[in-house]
């Protein structure tokens, strides 16, 4: 049996024995490629009934996807760099692997399309639904939809196989187990190159263009094309097949990809049997006899006893694991662009600052769900093979979640009480509005630090290969459900605020009856949701330890 048939029939077992969190997270996934379906072919809608686009709204739109896929590419580009690494050298299984009777080349065949798979899988997924509004709209030939479809997977292999290829240059450089933090450095520096580049552009200067230049605009974004590259075969091949013509650029793209990522894999081989690769090499320490004081910090966590323990316990693996701690780097840096391009925006008149606070305020949940996927999700599953040891410990199941909370709480708190704090002060919002960030900010931050831990705790993965596959479950789908839907009420709650802010903005609206009824409803349903989430995963997990799931 092949490994790729391995894989599969060890996915399909897991289906049987827990199907609910498949369908769920297949029912998550089918409800928001609807929703990006229908914003597409929305935002298509409005592109040809815009005045000024005349006959050039095919090409604009050809721009925009291609503007889109670039966008994608780069964030793919950003994490895979740390993904190959961990895939394609450092896996668990890998040592078993290639003790098999297969060729190596066949083993780093797999864990290069894992390597795909985990990068590229979500922002493709995230790419077809626009791909299909837009068939949709054109009136394409049923030829389009498995055409675009073969692109975009042609296309993200491309950043794939260029990370995997830097990530083997890294691998022999780099000094000796410090792979991982000059690939976090390496991703760091591109990032904020990239966060640098998007500011240098100054988008919020379109608002104060004339309608005759921004007509101008329209034709010269038109015009400009990315013919020599793959975001431009892959416009062009798109473009080609609404008409139901195969693209040479098209093929061109497809035969980059398959040679690129088969190439990787040979490449891979050669290195790791040759001995290449010498960053898997671990380094020697000098042995220190003399006791070390425990850090100031670590003392608050003391006097919690054992599970004040396994809290520092968490928090030093956290900072020794550049794979955990980049990607909140990378969040940061996109959160910051966001506040200060909103903040660069001209805006006359308090009411509009305030308005544009409002749309913040939905903002905060959004971002920090993003955020606990990586975080706080996969808590508990990091214990890996280790889990069970930190069992024999004097704690309970209730006392490990609850450690696992205390551990990420600090993080999405002040990560989210930043975010609140900085819209005040950027946009220049009212009282009312700068108060209800704060509120929106530490709510959110503790029941998606909840719901990430609570939720990762009833459906762990022990067993991944790759810290990167643990959100990339049904249970991190159910995650991103339920903290999106959290995020969704609310901002429904702290609307009356909002409102009260934009009618009046030197209203007292959090010292009358109505704001004291607002903010207890808001902490009853954080509590509550944090509460809810964290006993159960605590009992699912219990029955999991005694066999009964």
């Amino acid at each position: 049996m092949s490994l790729l048939a391995l894989r599969a029939r060890a996915l399909r077992n897991a289906a049987r024995r827990t199907p609910g969190r498949y369908v769920v997270g297949l029912a998550f996934l089918a409800l928001l490629s609807w929703g990006l379906f229908e914003a597409s072919l929305r935002g298509i809608g409005f592109v040809d009934a815009f005045p000024a686009i005349g006959t050039i709204a095919d090409a604009a739109l050809q721009r925009g996807v291609e503007a889109l896929v670039t966008l994608l590419m780069l964030a793919v580009a950003f994490s895979v760099l740390t993904s190959a690494i961990t895939t394609l050298y450092a896996a668990d299984d890998l040592p078993f692997l290639l003790s098999l009777p297969l060729a190596p080349e066949r083993v780093f065949a797999q864990k290069v399309l894992e390597t795909y798979l985990s990068s590229a899988i979500m922002p493709a997924l995230f790419t077809l639904p626009v791909l299909a509004g837009l068939g949709v709209a054109r009136d394409a030939p049923w030829s389009y939809y498995p055409w675009g479809v073969a692109v975009v997977l042609a296309l993200f292999a491309v950043p794939v196989a260029a990370g995997s290829l830097l990530a083997l240059v890294l691998m022999r450089v780099a000094p000796a187990g410090r792979v991982k933090e000059a690939a976090t450095a390496l991703s760091v520096v591109l990032a904020a190159g990239l966060v640098v580049g998007l500011r240098a552009l100054r988008p919020e200067r379109l608002t104060d263009l004339t309608p005759d230049e921004f007509e101008a605009f329209l034709v010269t974004f038109a015009s400009f094309g990315l013919g020599w590259s793959p975001p431009g075969w892959a416009g062009s091949a798109l473009w080609s097949g609404l008409d139901g013509a195969i693209a040479p650029a098209g093929l061109l793209l497809c035969a980059v990809a398959l040679l690129s990522l088969w190439g990787v894999g040979r490449v891979a081989a050669i290195a790791y049997r040759e001995g290449w690769v010498r960053s898997v090499d671990t380094t020697y320490l000098r042995y220190d006899p003399e006791p070390r004081a425990a850090a100031f910090w670590e003392a608050p966590f003391m006097r919690l006893g054992p599970l004040g323990g396994l809290v520092v316990k968490d928090v030093r693996l956290l900072l020794r694991d550049p794979a955990q701690w980049s990607q909140l780097l990378v969040l940061a840096a996109l959160a910051g662009v966001y506040l200060v391009s909103t903040a660069s925006i001209e805006v006359d008149g308090q009411r509009f600052r305030d308005a544009l606070g409002t749309l913040n305020v939905a903002f905060l949940g959004f971002m920090l769900a993003g955020v606990g996927v990586r975080l706080a999700f996969p808590a508990v599953s990091l214990e890996g093979e280790g889990w069970w040891l930190v069992r024999t410990a004097p704690l309970g199941t209730a006392q490990v979640v609850l450690a696992k909370f205390l551990h990420v709480l600090p993080t999405m708190l002040l990560l989210g009480l930043g975010l609140g704090l900085a819209q005040g002060v950027l946009l220049d919002v009212s009282a009312t509005l700068a108060t209800s960030s704060l509120v929106a900010g530490a709510c959110a931050g503790v029941a998606i630090t909840a719901l990430g831990v609570g939720i990762g705790a009833a459906f762990p993965r022990f067993d991944a290969t790759n810290p990167v596959e643990v959100p990339m479950s049904p249970g991190g789908l159910l995650y991103m459900t339920t903290a999106l839907l959290y995020a969704g009420t609310l901002t429904v709650v702290l609307a009356y605020p909002s409102w009260r802010a934009l009618v009046d903005p030197n209203a007292a609206v959090w010292a009358s009856d109505e704001g004291r009824l607002v903010l207890a409803l808001a902490l009853l349903i954080t509590l509550s949701v944090s509460a809810l989430a964290l006993t159960l995963g605590t009992a699912r997990l219990h029955r999991l330890e005694l066999g009964n799931d």
